[in-house]
């Protein structure tokens, strides 16, 4: 019930604008870090592989699977096997001291390599002792040296062996750390006496390693093979990897190893910890007989969900009973931060991805995964992920081996590679690209609309103007453009019922004078005034229109974060960067703040905004643009506001001038640019729209130039109206 004149279109406008603000805040504090303390308990659960010697460690068992786990994902039923002798006590072969050679790398090269990735080696395990992707690098300042000076500088590495000066434990990406030989466990990540692992071969496309299980006799009882290969053009890993029955009885084998490790992004930067946990799977059987889609959750889990669901004892994250219910089957997981993914998916060649023949997608070999955190609370916190396989059977011979094969994509989340290369392409991995922060956003950041967004973007950049810059100026001012019709209609209504409301601000203070004893009467008289006067509240919902455009901006906003292709590009062609050889950062990329003035050392960090190493201009021009929007959209205060509507219009203005350059001070300078234009085109196009309200008549009048009355047709209130007359006699005279 008003008040007084317009206060309906003075709360709501308010509160649909805060709204849309928290809409935008609580997308970025939610994908903030969070603290997360372990009991000591707890921390005892943690089950690493210590660089010395390990022995069997106990899993929980494979029927604790959680229904709150990760995303729905499936594995098919182990084969059955049946009961093994136990061998007695197994252990893994000293590699003879003469045989232990430096681990060669593959792929790599220089600046103008072939190879996308380089990838090294540890002894631990036989795993991953670092990705190198060749052709990025950690910061712009990195690439321009590349490409001008032809220095093959500080590039990026996307995964690299982990471990802890106070501690005796290690961790390395596709390391195999035990192996199950008929029941009995054996510890083959490292030992003490001597390696375990020992080179076989070597070229700069592949590296094969083996390791021999030995009885207490010490006779040879199965060998452990892994073969990497990669391919020119391509950030895919094949890992041929088996085990061989070395003895005249059957084995049952089950392998235990490493597979995605900690990416590095400690949600240092604008917007917290980015890092998430992806599952791939195929569709239901019910929804898809043949299995031929691939699907993966829109809506990621962030790092520091799965971090609570391990200090709370669900440590196994796959299959889940829903998955089990649904039939669903496994194709890939992965850890990924903000651009780049590091997954293990299925074996596929590239032969097999390529061919008419139809293959098997699913990652049969992988029948658990669990997730272990190394070191919390520390610098050096680390989450990995882990795979355990089926049992299988693995008779006497050359010819029978226990296969448990995987490929692996360490690369960035971008579609162009994903798609163009068959064996990505084959597995889904494409469905690791989604542009939303997850969290209350996570439902109106339309993928669809996101997609449609960038791909508008990406044809002014490269076909018309060539410059992200300008492409994303481009991209604001069409979609305005576009809106613009409802933009129009909505502040037309919002004027229109702010005026009427104006105009019946005499009558309603005589009503509210007339009737402060009686609410009820009073709430009847207003609304028969309002119908009366032709006015109606939905015209206080003008500005409803605007808010429902909120999911454009905020599709647009997520697509500008997490586009790979903004990632250390220049903005207007490199300008700035052109005229001082490179030494001003200004704008030197898209993907961090301006650095309109950079300091040598980072002066303090801030959380949600990461480390101050830099004065940021544009985030003061929004400030400005801001206050000047505000200053000409917002009316003065008027003679019949209460101190609280007063208060709270203040509270607007400051949030709009303060908080929002606040939050956006260390955000990508690209988001910046894009604020700083909505904002700026917001202006012009409202100073459109109000030169044309201005022209138009906003209440209806006669031809003697009074005010309309509208014909009430409410019910009659107690027979008469406020005069005393009968109302159906005065609606017939009038």
């Amino acid at each position: 019930m008003p008040r007084e004149t317009n206060t309906p279109a003075r709360i709501i406008v308010p509160l649909l604008v805060m709204a849309l603000g928290a809409i935008v805040v609580l997308g970025v504090l939610k994908s903030g870090p969070s603290a997360t303390k372990r009991s000591n308990e707890e921390q005892a659960q943690v089950d690493p592989a210590p660089i010395e010697s390990i022995s069997a460690t106990d899993q929980p068992a494979a029927d604790t699977a959680t229904p709150d786990a990760l995303e729905e994902s499936a594995q098919p039923e182990p084969q059955p096997v049946a009961d093994r002798t136990p061998l007695g006590d197994l252990s893994p072969r000293i590699v003879d001291a003469d045989l232990d050679q430096p681990f060669t790398s593959i792929g790599g090269g220089g600046i103008d390599t072939e190879w996308n990735l380089l990838v090294e080696f540890t002894t631990l395990g036989a795993g991953v002792e670092g990705i190198t992707l060749t052709h990025e690098y950690t910061s712009v300042q990195e690439r321009f040296k590349a490409e001008r000076e032809g220095i093959a500088a500080d590039r990026y590495v996307l995964q690299r062996r982990h471990a802890n000066e106070r501690s005796e434990y290690a961790v390395a990406s596709l390391a195999a750390h035990t192996v199950e030989i008929n029941g009995a466990r054996v510890g083959i990540f490292s030992s003490k006496l001597g390696p375990i692992w020992r080179q076989t071969s070597a070229s700069s496309s592949s590296a094969a390693f083996e390791a021999i299980i030995e009885d207490k006799a010490g006779d040879a009882v199965a060998r452990i093979t892994k073969a990497y290969s990669i391919r020119p053009g391509s950030y895919d890993i094949l890992l041929d990897q088996r085990v061989v029955n070395l003895t005249e009885a059957p084995l049952d084998i089950r392998l235990y190893q490493y597979g995605p490790v900690d990416l590095p992004d400690k949600g240092e930067g604008y917007g917290g910890d980015k890092r998430r946990v992806r599952f791939g799977r195929l569709r239901p059987l019910s929804e898809d007989p043949q299995q031929r889609f691939i699907e993966s959750s829109k809506k990621p889990t962030p790092r520091r969900t799965l971090v609570k669901r391990i200090n709370k004892g669900n440590a196994q994250i796959w299959p889940t009973e829903d998955s089990i219910k649904g039939n669903q089957s496994l194709v890939w997981t992965a850890l990924t931060n903000r651009y780049f993914a590091f997954a293990v998916h299925a074996p596929i060649t590239e032969a097999q991805a390529t061919s008419t023949t139809p293959f098997n997608k699913v990652f049969n070999d992988v029948e658990q995964i669990w997730a272990t955190l190394l070191w919390p609370d520390t610098e050096e916190e680390t989450l990995i992920i882990e795979l355990h396989s089926r049992t299988i059977a693995v008779e006497p011979g050359a010819g029978s081996v226990g296969d448990f094969s995987l490929g692996a994509y360490a690369g960035p989340i971008w579609e162009g590679p994903l798609l163009e290369d068959p064996v990505t392409s084959a597995v889904g991995l494409d469905k690791l690209v989604i542009y939303n922060f997850g969290g209350p956003c996570a439902f109106c950041t339309f993928q669809p609309l996101a997609k449609l967004l960038l791909w508008f973007l990406q044809t002014l950049h490269d076909y018309i103007v060539f410059d992200w810059a300008v492409a994303i100026i481009i991209l604001v001012f069409v979609v305005r453009l576009i809106l613009h019709p409802v933009t129009k209609k909505s502040q037309v209504s919002l004027q229109r019922f702010s005026k009427q409301m104006q105009a019946l601000g005499p009558k309603q203070k005589k009503l509210q004078e007339k009737f402060k004893d009686d609410p009820k009467r009073l709430q009847k008289e207003m609304g028969q005034l309002m119908r009366e006067e032709g006015v109606n509240f939905t015209g206080a919902l003008g500005c409803l229109p605007m808010f429902l455009q909120t999911p454009i901006w905020i599709a647009l906003y997520a697509m500008l974060f997490f586009t790979f292709e903004l990632r250390h590009e220049p903005a207007f062609y490199g300008l700035f960067q052109s005229m001082t050889g490179g030494s001003w950062r200004f704008m030197g990329d898209l993907s961090a703040p301006d650095g309109f003035v950079s300091f040598a050392e980072p002066l303090f960090s801030l959380p949600l905004m990461g480390e101050i190493s830099s004065f940021n201009i544009l985030p003061i021009l929004l400030g400005v643009v801001f206050f000047l929007q505000q200053k000409y959209l917002t009316p003065a205060p008027s003679a019949t506001m209460t101190p609280e509507q007063q208060s709270q219009q203040k509270m607007i203005r400051v949030m709009m001038v303060v908080m929002f350059p606040v939050i956006m001070y260390n955000a990508p300078s690209g988001l910046a640019l894009y604020f700083c234009t909505n904002s700026t085109l917001g202006i012009l196009e409202s100073k459109h729209i109000r030169a044309h309200i201005d022209q138009m008549d906003l209440e209806k009048k006669t031809d003697d130039g009074h005010r309309k009355k509208v014909t009430n047709k409410a019910k009659p209130t107690f027979g008469k109206d406020r005069k005393g007359g009968d109302t159906f006699k005065n609606r017939k005279k009038s």
